[in-house]
């Protein structure tokens, strides 16, 4: 509030007069004063003329003309008053101004910005970045909503600074319009199933005549009946080689038309795919030892009790066994009936605890999936079924769990569909233990399976790239080459999941916040190693009583200036700024140089707790172990303790060789190791005699 006054005593007469001098001074040194001083006023026209100095630099052919234009348009745009408040509340002075442009007018959605803006090469910003060119080449005139341009001036601030992104709102709305629409005057009962973001931006689209929307969240607008959205993928595929104006006018016009034959071809993909073991089984109806489900039948009766019957028929004899059950329920007299069936050929023994039924599509003729949980013998057994005849979906489930009761040596477990999966978790359902999910493909949607009961389940082959797992367990699931690229799995308990032979599926940007890990080694080395090594230490729950015990050989005391060294240098630095303990023991050379005091000093007043040792007597910690070349870091999680994990790396030679190891085995060994360390090392710890401790350092 206090900065917002200071502008408002600004004497817009001084600037109005500064502006005007600047517009005819030529003499070099006059033209630097007058922007030196302008830099100390942070009004509107003042930043807009000095961003177009900047754009224009290579017209002041005078060097430290240039030198003030800089600086004053640091001083500016770092002033803590101007923000994105600021900006939008002078949006005629910042706007891109009308250029009678004829490309079409094309909504982009923030996030997409975003992408542009912030991501390296990754699929998402390859087609950012393509539809960002066609905005910079003039073929799209740009728009953007205003609370999407609020949302990025704040991620950017967050990430990088608030001067950076004050400076990246005004290259922005230099060059996008910014789309403004009053929310009291947005009938919400037009959009009953699209959330407000997506509600707005089709108000926009249809107030400023746009031609379209490209956004990477088209799924939203699904159901907003604005027919003009695509994603950059989608758009880029329909718009082909020719990316005039027309061809992109005329792309947008169909996108509706494209997205529904994408999603055509995707849905086929899946029929392709999708298991066949359902349709099978409902031809023969095969129990087990030669007997099968002859026929079934239901009728309801006058008095409000169902009679159901089930015919069981032996194969190979022919026998037969025809039991009937009166019941007021229909699942529950065809499940008495079968019962009673049963009887004939096994002592039954099961317990039925459970039944639950998902909608995987809407309307009468939809299909459903049904979950049977069974207990027998102490252990529960859970079968699905998906049938569009809700009661052969019932049925057929139960017969399945019968089977795999009385009969585990026949059973044949189906491979169960992504939407039997999700949409029974979707209804609360979290137990899938033991089930076959290797053809689940959860890439394409927010996937969600927190909290599930996944013991024992196969996911051999299947998508489970960002999939939500927090706290799910997965003990003794199949988890071999399983796409798990970003998938979440904090808290998630994977105690003897079965996985690739190399193990590094686990390591794909996959979050592993306090999870539960299974005694894993991974062989892994070079900058890969240090990569996956700062991937696991960003994840670290602060907490979670977490520690880091590292030693570092410093034979090259310039590996922490060198790319490397710095980005893991950042994460170092992160780690205490989460109030995470570091403690580090350097291992130096006979003579050390002002280089390696250099690093311990800085380490050292960052906050990481520093000791040192030389060579020689490092020797003695491991049976005469040479520690040179060998560097060591061990993340113990005293909350989580199968969360803890040691890294290694030992140089033979030109020859590198490492690990990252969840094996308790390792992780003790390697901390033992480090206490040794510690324990025979020069601790620098107090701030009253690092000099002295330094200097006899460097004697």
């Amino acid at each position: 509030m206090e900065n917002t006054e200071l502008l408002c005593e600004i004497p817009t007469s001084v600037t109005n007069g500064l502006l005007a001098q600047l517009e005819k001074e030529q003499d070099s040194d006059i033209r630097a004063e007058i922007i030196r001083k302008l830099g100390e006023y942070p009004e509107p026209q003042v930043i807009k003329k000095l961003w177009d100095l900047r754009n224009n630099l290579e017209s002041e052919s005078d060097d430290f003309v240039q030198y003030e234009i800089k600086l004053s348009l640091r001083k500016v745009t770092n002033h803590p008053s101007i923000n994105i408040d600021f900006f939008l509340g002078n949006l005629e002075v910042f706007q891109l101004k009308d250029n009678n442009s004829q490309a079409p007018k094309v909504l982009i959605d923030a996030a997409l910005i975003e992408e542009f803006l912030l991501r390296n090469q990754t699929t998402l910003n390859i087609e950012a970045t393509r539809v960002m060119g066609l905005v910079l080449e003039g073929k799209i005139n740009p728009y953007i909503e205003e609370l999407g341009l609020i949302q990025i001036w704040h991620n950017i601030k967050n990430l990088k600074s608030q001067e950076y992104a004050n400076r990246l709102i005004i290259e922005l709305m230099s060059k996008i319009n910014v789309g403004q629409v009053n929310l009291k005057e947005i009938d919400l009962e037009k959009y009953p199933n699209v959330n407000l973001k997506t509600a707005i931006q089709v108000e926009i689209a249809r107030k400023y005549s746009l031609a379209g929307i490209i956004t990477i969240r088209d799924r939203e607008f699904i159901a907003s009946g604005y027919p003009f959205v695509g994603s950059p993928s989608l758009f880029l595929q329909s718009l082909g080689k020719d990316t005039s104006p027309a061809s992109i006018k005329r792309t947008l016009k169909n996108l509706d038309k494209a997205a529904m034959e994408h999603e055509k071809v995707k849905l086929n993909q899946l029929l392709e795919n999708e298991p066949q073991q359902n349709l099978f089984f409902e031809d023969n109806l095969f129990l087990f030892q030669g007997w099968k489900i002859e026929n079934f039948e239901i009728l309801c009766a006058n008095n409000n009790l169902t009679a159901a019957t089930v015919i069981l028929c032996n194969t190979k004899t022919q026998k037969r066994y025809t039991e009937s059950a009166f019941k007021k329920g229909s699942v529950d007299a065809l499940f008495t009936a079968f019962n009673e069936a049963l009887a004939h050929l096994v002592e039954v023994k099961h317990t039925l605890k459970s039944i639950y039924v998902a909608n995987l599509t809407p309307g009468q003729q939809g299909a459903r999936t049904v979950k049977v949980v069974v207990e027998y013998d102490g252990k529960e057994v859970i079968t699905i079924h998906t049938h569009e005849n809700i009661l052969k979906a019932y049925f057929f489930a139960y017969v399945k769990a019968m089977i795999a009761v009385y009969a585990p040596d026949e059973y044949h477990p189906d491979i169960h569909s992504t939407q039997e999966l999700t949409y029974l978790h979707k209804i609360g359902e979290r137990d899938f233990r033991g089930l076959n999910f290797s053809q689940v493909n959860l890439m394409d949607g927010e996937a969600n399976l927190s909290d599930a009961k996944l013991m024992g389940c196969n996911f051999s082959q299947a998508n489970l790239s960002g999939v939500n797992l927090t706290n799910a367990d997965l003990t003794g699931a199949d988890l071999s080459h399983a796409n798990l690229s970003k998938a979440n799995l904090t808290g998630a308990n994977l105690t003897d999941v079965k996985l690739d032979e190399n193990n590094l599926t686990l390591l794909d940007c996959t979050i592993l916040t306090n999870t539960i890990m299974p005694e894993i080694n991974i062989e892994i080395s070079g900058e890969s190693r240090l990569e996956k090594v700062g991937q696991l230490l960003k994840h670290i729950d602060p907490q979670s009583q977490s520690r880091i015990l590292a030693v570092h050989s410093m034979t090259d005391s310039i590996w922490w200036d060198n790319p490397l060294g710095q980005k893991f240098w950042e994460v170092n630095e992160e780690l205490i700024k989460r109030e995470i303990s570091i403690q580090r023991v350097f291992i130096l050379p006979e003579v050390p140089t002002p280089k390696h005091l250099q690093v311990i000093q800085e380490q050292l007043n960052s906050g990481i707790e520093v000791a040192w040792i030389c060579q020689e007597k490092a020797k003695d910690v491991e049976e005469g172990y040479c520690w040179d070349d060998t560097n060591l870091l061990i993340s113990e999680n005293l909350s989580v303790p199968r969360n803890s994990f040691t890294a290694r790396r030992t140089m033979n030679g030109q020859t590198e060789s490492g690990y990252i190891s969840y094996q308790t085995r390792v992780v003790e060994t390697d901390k033992s190791i480090f206490k040794d360390l510690w324990e025979k090392s020069e601790k620098l710890s107090t701030q009253a005699n690092i000099q002295e401790q330094l200097a006899n350092l460097s004697t």
